[in-house]
This record gives C-alpha cells, sequence and structure tokens, in this order.
C-alpha cells in the first residue's frame, strides 16, 4: 500500500499542466494585471536593491523602489516566505510542489532550483544563517513544529528547539549565535536561544498570536507582529529584554500581514499591510509605499455541463446503495435504498423491510443472522434499532442517540457511535436490558466499530495530526479496550498526546486524543491512511485472523495478531474504488461497494464477481393542474416586482405567467393575492446526509429553500437522498452534489480520504461518472498540479470543480471558490487577511474570472453577530420546532466594534465582487449554522453588514446560482417552462430583506406545502 503521495510525480506533475486541453473544452485567455496582493510576504536583498515577494503563491523579484515583478517560480508550487542569503544571490522559500511543504531554494535570476529538504513532513519559514552555510526552518517532524536546520551543502538536518509547544518562525541573529522564534501554547510570546543555553522570552504576547521575528542589523532589536482583538501591528523590542511589551511601528488600524520584516541599513522597516509592500522607520512615522504590477494569466475554459433530466424518466438502476452489510452466511444483503431498509437473498429480488418516510442507516447482521441493527430517526432523534429476521418485529435500543451499529462476536452487546458534532463517543448497548456504557468520548468523528474476537477490544478509524498547529493529520486504526468502559460521566477529558504515547518507530505522529491505559494505535502503514473514518474499515474478520480496510481508494486485507496487529504488509484486493467492506461468517469472502454496484471478493483465489442488484426507480411527478394568484411576484431577475399575476402550473412545471385574469381561476386556486411570490431559494454549500434525518428536508423547505448543494458529502447518501426525492420518498429540496473532498496526504474531515497515490485520480473521477456528481471540490492539502488534472478531467465530464483554493485553480479553469476564509494549509487564507479584509489581487481575479464566490460570513462571526443585533432572528415557530435551544451562539470574543467591523470588512468582499461583474452565490456550511435559518442569516447579514442591494442578495439566491449550475432554464427564476420551485412571502423582500423569514407556503416541483404542513412531522 502506498504510504503517502509518490514525490517524484506530485514533483513533476506541473508538466501535466501543459498538457492540452480536451477538445471538448475550449479556453479564454484573460490577462490580469495584480498591484495589490492579500496576505503577501516580502524580503529586502541584503544590498537593498531588490525585492522578492510570494504574491499568490509564486516567488517574484521587482526594484526595491517598485517596478514591475518577475515571477521566478510556476504556479504550481506554492511557494511562500522568501528570504535572501547574505550574499544576494540565492533565496529560500517554501514550496508545496511535493505535496507537502518542503525547503527549496532559487538563484535570483530564477535558475538553479534545489530543493534543500524533503520527506513527509512539513518544512516552513526558511531563515538564512548569516555566513549562508545553513538554513534554519519550523517542522513538524519531530510530533511538534520545532525549529531545524539544513546545511546547504550537505543537506543535513539537526533540530535546534524540542519544546513542548510549538516553535515556529525562526531567524537567526546577525551574530549566528542566537536565534529568535515565535512558540504558541500557554507560554506563547517571542524567544531567544542563545547557543545551548535555555531559551527566554523576550515577548510576552498576552494572549494574542505572534509572528515572524526578524533581527536589526545590529542584533540589538528584533520586530515581530502581534494580531488580537481585531488589531494587527507591527511591533518593535529590545532584544535582551524579558518578557516585554514592544513599541509599535504601524499606524492605527493598519493591517499588517503576520510576516517577517526586512530592517535597512538606515533603520527602515520593509514589510507588508494593507495589501502593499510599505517601508516605515523603525521607531515610528509616515510610510512609503511600493508600487508594483504583477502580470498573471488566466486560462478559462467553455465546457458543456453534464446535467440532469428532471422530467419523468426511467426506470434506472438504483445507485444510492448505503451501508451494505453481507449475511454471516454470505447468502443475503442488508442495505439502505430510496427511503427504506431492504433485505435481498443473492440472487433474488430485494425486500423492503420498512416502509415509511424516515431515515435508516447503517444495518449490520448479528453473528448468528437472526437480527438485523440498525439506525433510524423513526422516533425523533437517530437511535439504533433491532430487528428480528425471522418476525420483524423490532425494538428500540438507544434514548440518546447512534449510528454504527457493529454486534459483539457473541451478539450480546452493540459498540456505536454517538454524540453530535465533532465530538463522538464511542458507546456500548447490552442487547437484552439496554444498559448502555462510554467506552471512549473525545472521539473526532471516529469510523464504525469493529470488535476483537474475544469481545474485549473494539478498533476504529480515529484521527492522528501531526502537531497542534494545524489540524490535518491522517486516519489510523485506533485499539480501545472494552473492559475499561466508564460511565459517561465519569469519561476522562480530551487531552494533547504527549510524546511518550507516540506511535512506536514512527516519528512525528501524534493525535489529537490522548491515549489512556491499554489503548495503542495499529500500524498497517508509516503515514499511511485509510480512506474514511466511516464505513470503510477497519473491519476485523470473524475469525480474528484478518482486517479488511479501504485506503488508497481500493481494498486491502491484512493478517493481525489477537491484539490486532498487523503480521505483515496488506494485501490489494483489488484495483477499483471501494467502499463499505463487510465479512462473509467464513472468513471467506469480503463484499464491497465500488463506484455503482455491489462487488465480492473471494481471499482463496481473488476471484471478483458482481452481485447483482435488481432494483429500479423511475421519477415521480405531481399531475394536477392549478393556479397561483400572485398579488407581486419577483421573477429572480428584475428588480421591480409585478403586480397581480397569474402563475399556471402544470404538473411540476409552470406553463405560463400572466396578469391576472379570471378565466383562469377555474379548478383548484392557490390563493397568494396578499403575498409576494418569489423563486424558491438556493443553497450553495451545505453538507450532512441521511445522519441529518427526516426533518431536514422540512426544515430546508420551512425556510424557502428549494434547492440544495453540498460540496461534499457520503457519495452513496447523496445519491440516495437524490434518488429518493425523484420517486417522492421524502420531502426535501432538490439535491445536488457530489462524493467527498479531493485532498492531498493529511485530511481532517471523516468523510476525506487520503491521496496515498496518483492513481487514485482516476479512481475518483471514475466515480464521480458512474454516480453522476454535479460538481468536485479539491481540498486544501492537494497540490496545486494534481488540481489541475482534477479540473480538466472532471471538464471533460462536464462537471464543474470548486475548492477552498483561489489562485492557481482561478488561472486553469476552477468553477467556484467556498469561503472567504476557509481553512488554508497556509495557516493563513489567501483570501482574506486577519481582520477580514480583501485586496486588489483577490478582487479582480474572482470578478475577471467569473467563478463563483460563496461566502459564507455567518460561520466567521455574522451570523452571531446578526443574533446578537437583532435577536428577532430567533422568534419563529420554526426554532421551537426544529432546533429549540439550539438556534443561537454564542458570542465571538472582542468588542462589539470590532466584531462588527471585521464582519463588514469580510461581507464587503461579495459587493466589490458583484461592483466588478463578478459572480457571488451564497451558501452557509450549514449544519455548522442551523439549516435554512442559516441562509436567511446570511442574506440579511450580506445585505446590512455588507451594503449589498437586497437585489443582488435576492438574485445570489435564485436565478445566479442555478446558472452558474448550469440549470438557468430549469429553475430560479419564474417563467413559463421552468421547474416549479416557488414561495410565497408575507412582504417584499426587495424593500426590506427581512421579508425573506416570513415564507407563507412553498411550492417544491409544483407540489404545495404550507408553513404548517411543513412544520409537523409525519405519521408513521
Amino acid at each position: 500500500m502506498p504510504t503517502r503521495p509518490l514525490l517524484a510525480i506530485l514533483a513533476t506533475l506541473a508538466a501535466l499542466g501543459q498538457a492540452p486541453a480536451s477538445e471538448s473544452v475550449s479556453s479564454a485567455t484573460i490577462e490580469v494585471i495584480l498591484i495589490e496582493g492579500t496576505n503577501m510576504a516580502a524580503s529586502l536583498s541584503p544590498d537593498g536593491q531588490t525585492l522578492a515577494i510570494d504574491l499568490i503563491g509564486r516567488i517574484w523579484t521587482l526594484p526595491a523602489d517598485g517596478g514591475q515583478a518577475t515571477a521566478l517560480t510556476d504556479p504550481f508550487g506554492d511557494t511562500r516566505a522568501p528570504h535572501w542569503s547574505p550574499d544576494g544571490r540565492r533565496i529560500a522559500f517554501q514550496a508545496y510542489w511535493a505535496g507537502d511543504y518542503d525547503i527549496w531554494v532559487v538563484d535570483r535570476d530564477g535558475s538553479n532550483l534545489e530543493q534543500l529538504t524533503s520527506g513527509p513532513f512539513d518544512d516552513r519559514e526558511p531563515h538564512w544563517s548569516p555566513d549562508g552555510s545553513r538554513v534554519a526552518f519550523s517542522s513538524d517532524r519531530g510530533g511538534t513544529y520545532d525549529i531545524w536546520e539544513v546545511t546547504v551543502e550537505s543537506g543535513a538536518t539537526r533540530a535546534m528547539t524540542d519544546g513542548a509547544d510549538n516553535e515556529y518562525n525562526p531567524a537567526y541573529g546577525p551574530d549566528g549565535r542566537r536565534i529568535a522564534f515565535v512558540t504558541d501554547g500557554p507560554d506563547g510570546g517571542i524567544w531567544i536561544q542563545r547557543g545551548s543555553a535555555n531559551p527566554s522570552r523576550i515577548v510576552d504576547l498576552a494572549g494574542g498570536q505572534g509572528y515572524a521575528p526578524a533581527w536589526s542589523p545590529d542584533g540589538g532589536s528584533v520586530s515581530y507582529v502581534r494580531i488580537a482583538n481585531g488589531v494587527s501591528e507591527l511591533s518593535v523590542i529590545v532584544s535582551d529584554g524579558v518578557d516585554g511589551v514592544g513599541s509599535r511601528v504601524s499606524s492605527n488600524n493598519e493591517d499588517v500581514f503576520p510576516f517577517r520584516a526586512s530592517w535597512t541599513s538606515d533603520g527602515r522597516l520593509v514589510y507588508t499591510a494593507d495589501g502593499r509592500i510599505r517601508s516605515r522607520p523603525s521607531g515610528g512615522g509616515r510610510s512609503s509605499d511600493i508600487e508594483f504590477t504583477a502580470s498573471v494569466t488566466l486560462e478559462r475554459p467553455t465546457y458543456r455541463k453534464a446535467l440532469r433530466s428532471f422530467d419523468p424518466d426511467g426506470p434506472h438502476p438504483v445507485r444510492g446503495i448505503v451501508s451494505p452489510s453481507l449475511s454471516p452466511s454470505g447468502d443475503a444483503v442488508v442495505f439502505v435504498a430510496l427511503g427504506d431498509l431492504w433485505s435481498m437473498k443473492i440472487g433474488s429480488a430485494p425486500v423492503a423491510l420498512t416502509d415509511d418516510p424516515f431515515v435508516e442507516l447503517d444495518p449490520m447482521w448479528s453473528p448468528d443472522g437472526l437480527w438485523i441493527a440498525y439506525a433510524s430517526d423513526r422516533e425523533g432523534g437517530i437511535d439504533i434499532y433491532v430487528r428480528d429476521v425471522a418476525t420483524g418485529a423490532e425494538r428500540k435500543l438507544t434514548t440518546d442517540g447512534g449510528t454504527n451499529p457493529a454486534w459483539s462476536p457473541d451478539g450480546s452487546e452493540i459498540a456505536y457511535t454517538g454524540g453530535e458534532g465533532q465530538d463522538r463517543a464511542l458507546r456500548v448497548v447490552t442487547v437484552t436490558t439496554g444498559t448502555v456504557r462510554t467506552v471512549r468520548t473525545g472521539l473526532n468523528n471516529p469510523g464504525r466499530p469493529t470488535w476483537s474476537p474475544d469481545g474485549r477490544s473494539i478498533a476504529v478509524s480515529a484521527l492522528w495530526t501531526y502537531s497542534s498547529r494545524f489540524r490535518e493529520g491522517v486516519n489510523r486504526p485506533l485499539l480501545l479496550p472494552v473492559d475499561q468502559a466508564v460511565s459517561q460521566e465519569d469519561a476522562p477529558p480530551v487531552a494533547a498526546l504527549t510524546e511518550a504515547n507516540g506511535w512506536a518507530g514512527d516519528v512525528g505522529l501524534q493525535s489529537e486524543t490522548a491515549l489512556q491505559a491499554n489503548e495503542h494505535w495499529l500500524d498497517f502503514a508509516p503515514h499511511g491512511s485509510l480512506a474514511s473514518r466511516g464505513t470503510d474499515g477497519p473491519v476485523w474478520s470473524p475469525n480474528g485472523r484478518m482486517m479488511t480496510y479501504v485506503a488508497s481508494g481500493v481494498l486491502w486485507v491484512v493478517q493481525v495478531s489477537p491484539g490486532g496487529d498487523p503480521l505483515g504488509p496488506p494485501s490489494r484486493l483489488n484495483n477499483e474504488q471501494s467502499s463499505d467492506p463487510t465479512w462473509a461468517g467464513d472468513s471467506g469472502s469480503i463484499l464491497y461497494l465500488t463506484t455503482n454496484r455491489l462487488r465480492r471478493v473471494w481471499l482463496e483465489n481473488g476471484r471478483i464477481e458482481d452481485v447483482p442488484l435488481p432494483m429500479t426507480w423511475s421519477r415521480v411527478v405531481p399531475s394536477e393542474r392549478y393556479v397561483i394568484h400572485a398579488g407581486e411576484l419577483f421573477d429572480g431577475v428584475s428588480s421591480r416586482l409585478r403586480r397581480n399575476v397569474d402563475i399556471v402550473i402544470d404538473g411540476h412545471r409552470i406553463v405560463r405567467v400572466t396578469d391576472h385574469a379570471a378565466e383562469l381561476h377555474e379548478g383548484r386556486v392557490v390563493d397568494a393575492s396578499d403575498g409576494v411570490v418569489s423563486p424558491g431559494l438556493v443553497e450553495m454549500h451545505m453538507h450532512g446526509g441521511l445522519g441529518s434525518g427526516e426533518q431536514a428536508g422540512r426544515q430546508w423547505l420551512s425556510y424557502g429553500v428549494t434547492t440544495v448543494r453540498t460540496p461534499a458529502a457520503d457519495p452513496y447518501e447523496m445519491v440516495e437522498v437524490r434518488e429518493s426525492n425523484a420517486v417522492g420518498r421524502r420531502i426535501h429540496p432538490r439535491m445536488f452534489g457530489t462524493g467527498n473532498t479531493i485532498d492531498g496526504s493529511r485530511i481532517y474531515y471523516a468523510g476525506a480520504p487520503a491521496l496515498s497515490a496518483s492513481g487514485q485520480v482516476e479512481l475518483g473521477i471514475q466515480h464521480a461518472e458512474d454516480l453522476a456528481f454535479d460538481v468536485l471540490k479539491t481540498y486544501v492539502r492537494l497540490s496545486d498540479a494534481i488540481q489541475r488534472r482534477v479540473i480538466e478531467d472532471a471538464h471533460e465530464l462536464g462537471i464543474p470543480v470548486t475548492s477552498h483554493e483561489l489562485y492557481p485553480g482561478v488561472a486553469y479553469g476552477a468553477d467556484g471558490v467556498e469561503h472567504v476564509r476557509g481553512t488554508s494549509r497556509r495557516g493563513y487564507s489567501t483570501k482574506v487577511s486577519a481582520l477580514n479584509r480583501s485586496y486588489q489581487d483577490v478582487v479582480e481575479l474572482l470578478a475577471r474570472s467569473g467563478m463563483t464566490l460563496t461566502p459564507t460570513v455567518g460561520i466567521y462571526g455574522g451570523y452571531a453577530l446578526l443574533g446578537e443585533e437583532d435577536p428577532t432572528l430567533f422568534d419563529d415557530p420554526r426554532i421551537q420546532v426544529f432546533m429549540p435551544g439550539g438556534a443561537e451562539r454564542a458570542r465571538r470574543g472582542g468588542s462589539p466594534d470590532t466584531r462588527r467591523r471585521m464582519v463588514e470588512d469580510m461581507a464587503s468582499l461579495g459587493r466589490r465582487v458583484i461592483e466588478q461583474g463578478g459572480t457571488v452565490v451564497l451558501g452557509t456550511d450549514s449544519p455548522i449554522l442551523p439549516p435554512g435559518l442559516s441562509l436567511i442569516a446570511e442574506m440579511q447579514t450580506l445585505v446590512e453588514y455588507g451594503r449589498i442591494p437586497a437585489i443582488d442578495v435576492m438574485r445570489a439566491t435564485t436565478s445566479i446560482p442555478a446558472k452558474a449550475m448550469g440549470y438557468g432554464d430549469e429553475f430560479g427564476s419564474i417563467r413559463a417552462g421552468m421547474l416549479a420551485d416557488l414561495i410565497v412571502l408575507g412582504a417584499n423582500p426587495l424593500s426590506d430583506i427581512r421579508a425573506i423569514r416570513d415564507v407563507r407556503m412553498v411550492i417544491k416541483d409544483g407540489r404545495v406545502y404550507t408553513l404548517d404542513q411543513l412544520l409537523e412531522r409525519p405519521m408513521r
């Protein structure tokens, strides 16, 4: 099994970026001139004549007094943090060409590119020694971030610090005997180490965040950046002090970027702030800006999107097969599809075990094959149920929630995961009594549990992180003793893992979860990652001799000891995208999902065969013809409402929109004569699958949301929701979505598989084609060259691609960017500064490219601020029905004025992009914030704090997202031929955006729902 990205391949994948586009995809070339940079760093050469900057992830040089910038590196390395060698001939920087950060150097003319460090770790923030023989850098290769140095000539590395906290941003003193750096944690501050002596803290950051110390030429002073409470400032302090507070150099309200300043021989500081390169006396005083221009070229593709039909058609084969489980006898499968639980004798037709509008999840056979455990929300929250296979009798086992049930070997107990949000608990319930005990808390969305053959231990897939400075890590099997289970009240708190708990023989890995007595991590492959913390394993074989799991996209098996430790290297069982493996009772075969069907592999001879699933679905639409009489109409486009309008609906489509005509009012008439009819709202960034329960669909619709798009989801759950919607099984908005994110060698979220080999790209693209994904999402640890490859391959299939990243994706065809802020592998955003301000580079690239921007300002303070300043947001019957006690969020720190200013700055980016002709669509990252409520709050936030006109916000939730997805002729506006997705409001949202809260009625796909109907839970 590959243990990490293939460096040789990934390092040269920039060449893939030069491959010609397919004949089915054409491109337009756009030149963009950049004059500002968001979160760029600058370094002044020792002779004071030349600047190196890292604008948009490339290293550039320009004259020290300003001018045209020349790029030294290509777009694919995410090259950052330049620093000149003492002789001014070379520049060191960090680069991401290999799928992790390494230290590189290049000559000042762009020649002689050389890699100084390598390996599976992140090496960042280089700084040359005064004699030019060494480069200091920060790295997570020791289990936390520490300061290391590499000898340039030999490549030898050594650790310079080994503190318990993270140490980073190193800077050699001019004498070469001292080094300054930053630490986080309880003793966070600016520190100086003098040779082998213990380091001393010269700056107490007092709860703020510190960055980038830089020495004055005489070594008597150190500059640094401190960010706290909505203020970012550049300060200077004497280097021989203790726990001091520096003198502020920057001006009030200046947005200083968190990078190292350069000292000039005449005592000035050159640094970056407010999108500019700036020079200012080190003692404070008037600053001057150093103007620059940098030219970048965008290749923007035009391709035909692969669109879905919404008219009656079919039959189609069922593809939304969720959590299949092979019976112990090996002759039957139980699974979820089309909104219900099914059982199928292999070779026969499936039989529905449930018939209701509720959600079923995670079925699993008992070891004797007489019972099936599964999760369902039929009584409100999602809990564990057991079903007698012979009689169909069922019993609810849990009352505090639960998913992923797994039977103990003797069938007397069931392990499951419970809790809310990211923090999940592993619990065990006794089947006969319903007694529950907690085995483990503090697990970040662990995978489905699997029992050891003696029933004394449980293994789960859990998250390892390389340091506490950044959250990304790998999915590893964690073995937990069952006999040390504790009650929920006595469960120990989560703590940081100490070095003593580390993974033996694998330096540099640690977990965000504290190991407790008799717990240990199973070492299947150093730096490798299981596919997900879901239902992809590990799964113990019934005979206890093997485990199976998915990694690198394919299925593996490994021989294990009774304690779960591997007895040899794992063996690959197939070469196709795989998920959800389960064993036959004789441990001789494994059932799994691949792309769009069930398959089975026999271990004795490696034979693989399909398991036929004779199920189909056909779209069901209403047939009634009726008229909606609208007092006023917002058509999704026009800035003025149309008055006294009749909308004729036949089945699921609008067939006529006309001035009120009494002769049309025959048969059913929906009276909205005192309301405002609008297209249904489109939510462009939400998450959540079947685990959100039946009520999620009603909740979305109750807020007027008739279409949702999820840019990351369990692929089979996403397809199941899509197919269940088509057959009318559950009330739910129209669903557009994808599978899990396409990410690099490190991941964070449970559903995200790590990219361990370049071949996974082909598997992922094939998966997207077979399951008809509507979008692909590339994530933050993916290398830029691989991202380009994904974009080109996806466009070949007509699938758009979105990402957290702006550049270089914008340069080679990415269709959208998610979040103004958003997670970043750098530790800072390239779209917005720490003070939530974006500059000309971001605005220009977004506006000129036509990429969609989904701001999601709510999750970065907008929702909390709006709720604080307008508590009427929560004065709503929907709150009590769908989220009692869960709608309001805690206030953020800092003063009210600071919170408001930072939200205003962030929200204003959308306005600036719209003003320059760019495309903004709205989404909220729900369920981080409550579904539906979060979208109307986002709309109000952008109007009130971002000063975006209400008409633009309404378009951004109706016609514009529909057009961006390729469905501008299907929904998002009101005209003949469109799908009947409409909402009736009590007032005009163009006059007061708060009117969007007052949803009286929702029409989705021609079906009419009153608010009261949506608030009512369906009967069993």
